[in-house]
């Protein structure tokens, strides 16, 4: 073959290059568009939500996907069994059964003679549900779309407390305030991380996160409240006399809040390593990741290492021929025992049974779930009349210290108790050091903490 038939090959092959090009825009496509097509099976612009979500709920972090995974799925596939209707017929129907909403009697029967006046929504029959924008390309949904989410969202959280509302009143109980605005904040949020993914993804089409289009409701001023020592009192004496199965641990978990502040997923979070025996110190690591270290008092510390030795699997060796049954509090500070640094500190006293593949059984320790607090307190305010008028709850043992330490040491101070991010400029001149953190410590429990005698503390009286 000479130099002239292999230009003349390349010229051939450069002109059907170019009609192809010339076919494929013809077509309405790009090159990416193929490229995109033979990877997925899909043309970019073309992926639906429902196909879009697992990729979402892969990326999303695991608090996130606990906090949105129910929104997610109303926006997928909507609410098939849900009604819109408030009447006594409807609201008598069971909410959820093996996790899934039973339908109302006119759904279940497919006529509806329930008064128009009783819907929530702009219907006129039990019969209209939502289907949810699963089967919409994603690059189609709009803002309106979000907000007909948003609106059965909040319908499904009304319809949802005005049972456990009826539930209440039969006991004599007090009601509940909730009108829903926390469920649309909530599905516009779900809604705006599967477009914030779509919009930095080629193959969606998406170009612009539209659920920020969706209104966004204004949130409610917050409930949580300070007790008074006489209420302290009242709570810690029900926890020993309210019928708790476990009340010893029900009293370390009130105890942990109470001194150190801490979020419910600090308490869930804690390990034996971050106990700090010497410095009188734990670390916490609550809300978006973020760890601080948080004093404590040395009481609480060797009663929380007592309670993981009697109930969980911590010891990884001892020395000096002592056995794993007799480690006490104060081989654990003598340095005689090694524990395993990753294992939980906090535990139910009932263990939990494993079954192995080859079907024997085990016990391991249980260590302590967010159920535990819904029971704890379900049980306070049922024995407390006035715990339950004000519809206590875990974090306002949190409000009760910060608004002591505010009051006695001011707002740096109470701002760094409680962990809480500088935000404004003032902040970062103002805020409130270790030492001074520490200082709050012992006066909001009495107790003495090593960080307020360090050497070259400039603030010490």
């Amino acid at each position: 073959m000479t130099v002239t038939d292999n230009t003349d090959a390349e010229q051939m092959r450069t002109m059907k290059a170019a009609m192809l090009l010339e076919q494929v825009k013809a077509m309405g496509l790009e090159l990416d568009d193929l490229v995109a097509y033979k990877k997925g099976g899909q043309l970019p612009g073309q992926i639906t939500f429902h196909d879009y979500l697992p990729t979402v709920r892969k990326a999303a972090p695991a608090g996130s996907v606990g906090v949105w995974n129910s929104y997610w799925d109303l926006l997928d596939t909507g609410a098939p069994n849900l009604c819109a209707c408030l009447c006594d017929t409807c609201l008598a129907a069971p909410v959820e059964r093996g996790g899934f909403q039973e339908p109302c009697p006119c759904l279940a029967t497919g006529s509806c003679t329930c008064p128009k006046r009783a819907f929530g929504l702009h219907v006129t029959t039990c019969l209209e549900t939502y289907g949810g924008i699963g089967h919409k390309v994603l690059a189609a949904v709009v803002g309106t779309d979000i907000e007909e989410a948003q609106r059965w969202a909040k319908l499904r959280a009304e319809k949802r407390w005005k049972r456990r509302n009826r539930k209440r009143a039969d006991k004599g109980r007090a009601q509940f305030k909730h009108t829903g605005k926390s469920a649309q904040e909530h599905t516009r949020a779900a809604a705006s991380a599967v477009f914030r993914r779509a919009e930095a993804d080629p193959s969606t089409g998406v170009t612009r996160n539209i659920a920020l289009d969706a209104p966004k409701t204004h949130r409610p001023k917050s409930t949580a409240r300070a007790y008074t020592n006489t209420q302290l009192a009242e709570l810690w004496d029900t926890i020993f006399t309210c019928g708790l199965a476990d009340p010893e641990l029900a009293m370390l978990v009130f105890w942990f809040h109470l001194e150190t502040g801490a979020r419910r997923g600090g308490a869930l979070r804690i390990t034996v390593g971050d106990l700090d025996l010497f410095g009188q110190m734990v670390q916490l690591q609550e809300k978006f990741d973020n760890v601080a270290l948080q004093p404590m008092s040395i009481q609480l510390q060797r009663s929380l290492i007592g309670h993981a030795l009697e109930r969980g699997d911590i010891v990884l060796a001892t020395t000096g021929g002592l056995g794993p049954a007799d480690v006490t509090v104060d081989d654990v500070v003598a340095g005689r025992v090694t524990l395993h640094t990753d294992a939980p500190v906090l535990y139910y006293q009932k263990r939990r049974t494993v079954t192995a593949a080859d079907g024997t059984t085990t016990t391991v320790p249980h260590p302590l779930t967010r159920r535990f607090y819904n029971t704890l307190w379900d049980r306070l305010c049922a024995a407390l009349p006035w715990a339950d008028q004000i519809h206590a709850r875990p974090h306002d043992l949190r409000k009760t210290g910060a608004q002591w330490v505010e009051r006695a040491l001011g707002y740096s101070v109470a701002k760094a108790w409680l962990r809480h991010k500088v935000d404004d400029h003032t902040l970062t001149y103002t805020q409130a050091t270790p030492e001074q953190v520490a200082r709050a410590f012992e006066a909001l429990t009495g107790r003495s903490h090593p960080l307020t005698q360090q050497p070259g503390d400039h603030d010490r009286r």
